[in-house]
């Protein structure tokens, strides 16, 4: 069953996990983008339809998999264009202070789940005319994966697992501790970026019950090589050459 959490993301803060500072979408236009450009906190398969490792995963054919490229690429320029109309300029946020850009951030959240939940109604009814039921469902258990901990921020996810407020409270006070420790690394620490987003899915995750932790543990489905959805940039090239020798 495809869960609801399909139905939005809520903001952009992940951005934050990858680097000191909000990057463009620098896929933006480009066909089969994948997972590059701004990463919207939740979960979110849209950004995974570009990404040879998911394709193969879900079995599509050829011919599908240009289609569903073709998504990927105009839901990434719709959220785009539609947060530069909103005034979202994530460019501007590099030349603030870590203090100013986390007041900045709600306001940005709040704007962007809006624009992210208009552009799912538009795309997804896409994405499911092309896939069938049993591969929608391990779409959304890959981008629920693929969200880490901030899948427990996911409106879709709250509802299905029950969430109380007070949990969800605890969930952002640890969220915020997280995004502080990760903001700090830049783009060559991404060893330690993993092991901190390690821990801070087990730490959310005791906020949970044992029931709410199993059928958490449901959502995600079989194990997905995460490494695969790595964007390309320095590192990943520095890795292949390292691979090639």
């Amino acid at each position: 069953m495809v869960r609801r959490g399909l139905s939005v993301f809520v903001g952009v803060a992940t951005v934050l996990l990858l680097s000191s500072i909000v990057q463009p979408a620098q896929a933006q236009g480009r066909r089969g983008g994948g997972m590059g450009g701004m990463r919207p906190q939740g979960v979110a398969p849209l950004r995974l339809l570009g990404n040879a490792a998911v394709q193969k995963e879900l079995a599509v054919s050829e011919e599908k998999v240009e289609k569903l490229k073709d998504i990927a690429s105009d839901s990434q320029q719709e959220f785009g264009e539609k947060s530069a109309e909103a005034g979202i300029d994530f460019g501007a946020l590099r030349d603030l202070s870590p203090e100013e850009r986390e007041k900045k951030m709600p306001e940005i959240r709040a704007k962007s789940a809006e624009i992210q939940k208009s552009i799912n109604s538009t795309f997804m009814p896409k994405v499911a005319e092309i896939l069938d039921k049993a591969q929608m469902t391990r779409l959304h258990e890959i981008a629920v994966q693929a969200a880490g901990a901030s899948a427990l921020s996911d409106a879709g996810v709250v509802n299905d697992l029950g969430l109380s407020k007070e949990q969800q409270d605890k969930i952002a006070t640890i969220d915020k501790d997280f995004s502080g420790k990760m903001r700090g690394l830049g783009r060559e620490g991404f060893a330690k970026m993993v092991e901190l987003q390690g821990e801070h899915l087990a730490k959310a995750t005791e906020v949970l019950t044992k029931d709410q932790q199993a059928k958490f543990t449901e959502m995600k489905g079989k194990p997905f090589d995460l490494k695969s959805l790595r964007p390309p940039g320095r590192g990943g090239r520095r890795a292949k050459k390292s691979e090639s020798n």
